[in-house]
């Protein structure tokens, strides 16, 4: 029993390191809807999805007005314009993919 637990056992590594990729930015490209989510497209290929639910303008707008968002900031916001549409909404795309710990008021 002690002479196997002395054995260490070594795998190969069938990739290095460098040929993972791993995000340092989030920014969007374009964003899609269903029924229940709304679907942000980065430019790094990832999609997040957040529920419509947690945005109540999304939720309780038409399909239509929904796509008429725009992306400002460099990709870091997506925005519906009142202007041209009954949506009035900014929204901050790295508020979606960490915990926001703040308090609310």
């Amino acid at each position: 029993m002690l002479d196997q637990l002395a054995t260490k056992t070594t795998y190969s590594v069938q990739y290095p390191l460098r040929d993972y990729t791993f995000p340092t930015e989030a920014r969007a490209k374009s964003v899609t809807f269903d029924e229940r989510y709304m679907h942000i497209h980065l430019m790094d290929e990832r999609i997040i999805s957040v529920p419509l639910k947690w945005i109540p303008t999304l939720l309780n707008a038409t399909p239509e007005d929904r796509e008429l968002y725009s992306i400002g900031w460099d990709g870091r916001l997506i925005y519906w314009d009142p202007d041209e549409c009954a949506i009035n909404e900014d929204l901050l795309i790295e508020k979606y993919l960490k915990p926001d710990n703040s308090e609310r008021l």
